[in-house]
């Protein structure tokens, strides 16, 4: 089972339920979106290696980002600037906030080769070859790390906590990549 959570970063992480799980179901792995920007050299280093850690935006929701979807417009340059400046912690993965995607970032990526996790809403823009894990499945447990859009880790604890002591194995979004290729109507 997959089970991911946004916007992690230095003052928005709840390890304390993050760890919580750790201990329910000892093999319990997730991924984490983080917001590059708002991390802390010391904090990506601190982070446990059963998290898997991707780039999420730059600044999302930052004091100094005015817009929380910032990588929507992004170009093929201000893509490859961020990508390239992360922290080694990060893995080579991406997921845009509010699943709002740029062309120029689908281009970065691919030419790059890192994967992405995006949202069934990009399928017909997404281009063929980029490795991809989509949103959705009975397995996949998609969430916050803060309590918005119902599906924050404490406000879904009670229906969380069984879910994961149930689970029987724990995937990476990273170990779920699959090449895209855009359906054709026959």
């Amino acid at each position: 089972m997959v089970f991911d959570w946004d916007d992690m970063h230095d003052t928005n992480h709840r390890l304390d339920l993050l760890n919580a799980l750790k201990t329910v179901n000892p093999a319990f792995r997730a991924t984490v979106f983080a917001v590059p920007g708002l991390c802390s050299d010391g904090f990506l280093e601190s982070l446990p290696d059963w998290l898997e850690v991707v780039p999420h935006g730059w600044e999302h929701g930052g004091p100094e980002c005015a817009d929380p979807r910032e990588a929507e417009n992004w170009s093929y340059d201000q893509t490859v600037d961020v990508l390239l400046s992360v922290h080694p912690r990060f893995v080579q993965g991406w997921k845009s906030p509010g699943w709002q995607i740029s062309d120029g970032t689908y281009r970065a990526l691919l030419e790059l080769e890192w994967w992405c996790a995006d949202h069934p809403d990009n399928d017909g823009r997404r281009p063929d070859g980029l490795r991809v894990h989509v949103l959705g499945g009975p397995d996949h447990w998609h969430g916050h790390i803060q309590d918005v859009c119902g599906n924050g880790l404490e406000e879904t604890w009670a229906e969380l906590l069984p879910t994961v002591a149930n689970a029987t194995s724990f995937e990476l979004v990273s170990e779920m990549v699959q090449p895209w290729r855009a359906r054709v109507a026959a």
